[in-house]
């Protein structure tokens, strides 16, 4: 359940940015109402214009702020229950499991740790934001450029799942559905 959760919330978090940086990019509604303004003979500057945009997408984006602190949520929960439980994958330094186990707790350990490197810069931009601008700016930056990791990421478990369900792990996308551990 704590999978799905993560992965939903992750995945939520994901189309907020796609919706910003895309379709409802402040300056492509800014151009929609301008061009309608237009028409009955309102004309806006492009700063103007933006600043509608930014106001318009503004309920979106909160969505991803609280979907935010909703993931910080899930992921102090998933970190407490790998330390009762124990984690899900295998140290990656340990010289006792196939490369093909070591590889995947590789990239199980860069993804919470990247995970919460986002997190924690985006608790940053939000709590405690523009005190200090320079280092508000870097927060920002990292947190932008997890977007990368993001998709890095979804690509290598999809494919992963994919590869393992055709190999020797056959039924594994059904027991994660059901959220069965074998």
């Amino acid at each position: 359940m704590l999978h799905w959760l993560i992965a939903v919330t992750f995945l939520f978090i994901l189309l907020t940015v796609w919706l910003r940086m895309d379709w409802m990019n402040k300056n492509n509604i800014g151009k929609i109402v301008a061009a309608g303004l237009e028409k009955q003979d309102i004309r806006l500057s492009d700063e103007a214009a933006a600043n509608i945009g930014r106001a318009v997408r503004k309920p979106m984006w909160d969505t991803h702020i609280y979907a935010g602190y909703v993931l910080l949520l899930l992921y102090v929960v998933r970190l407490v229950v790998m330390k009762i439980e124990g984690p899900v994958f295998g140290n990656p330094f340990s010289g006792k499991i196939s490369g093909k186990e070591r590889f995947k707790s590789a990239v199980y350990l860069v993804f919470y740790i990247c995970l919460g490197i986002s997190l924690l810069t985006g608790a940053y931009i939000e709590f405690i934001g523009k005190i200090n601008p320079a280092v508000y700016k870097v927060m920002k930056t990292i947190h932008v450029q997890s977007l990368y990791y993001s998709l890095a990421f979804i690509f290598l478990h999809v494919t992963g799942l994919i590869l393992a369900e055709l190999g020797t792990e056959k039924g594994i996308i059904s027991r994660m559905i059901h959220g069965r551990r074998d």
